[in-house]
């Protein structure tokens, strides 16, 4: 170890050991097909439960309809003007209330195409990590030396690089 102070590596050497261990990633037979139906199963996962949301938010609306509806009836048979002033800011705050759910049952289901655009940027990573980084800005590199290592590469005082702990997919 005492050899080695005061020495330094050239960053060429060490890129070019990073872009060949990078490059050479492949991930493991079959990957793709599994990742799909990973990538679709939780898609339809998440789907159902904002379906669910959805049915309870419907609900939600129909219970502040009929309560609108009360006092509406209400305001017909009232006859002191006060009582009347308190069920007009009720009704305004329910229609308030109608207003937010209606919104968040907008909200609540995702577009049909989006399945689609989420598995192809997955499977853009899994079969080429190297054009992600080529390509990719600081985060997106930072992103593919997390998803692609399970630890941090060593690189010895001679720019060789031990054997890298690959994630997952690529073991």
């Amino acid at each position: 170890m005492a050899q080695s102070r005061g020495k330094s590596v050239s960053s060429a050497k060490i890129e070019e050991g990073f872009v060949k261990i990078l490059k050479g990633l492949q991930p493991a037979t079959g990957l793709f097909e599994l990742a799909k139906a990973m990538l679709r199963d939780a898609w339809n996962m998440r789907l159902a439960l904002a379906l669910n949301e959805m049915e309870a938010l419907k609900k939600q609306v129909e219970d502040v309809n009929s309560q609108l509806e009360n006092m509406l009836d209400r305001i017909v048979e009232a006859n002191s003007a006060s009582v009347v002033n308190a069920y007009e800011s009720r009704i305004e705050k329910l229609e308030r209330e109608k207003l937010v759910l209606i919104e968040r049952i907008a909200k609540s289901v995702p577009p049909q195409g989006r399945l689609e655009e989420c598995i192809e940027l997955s499977l853009k990573f899994l079969s080429s990590p190297w054009n992600i980084w080529k390509n990719g800005d600081f985060a997106m590199r930072q992103t593919v030396l997390r998803l692609a290592f399970s630890e941090p590469l060593k690189c010895s005082m001679k720019g060789v690089y031990g054997t890298p702990n690959l994630s997952f997919p690529f073991k």
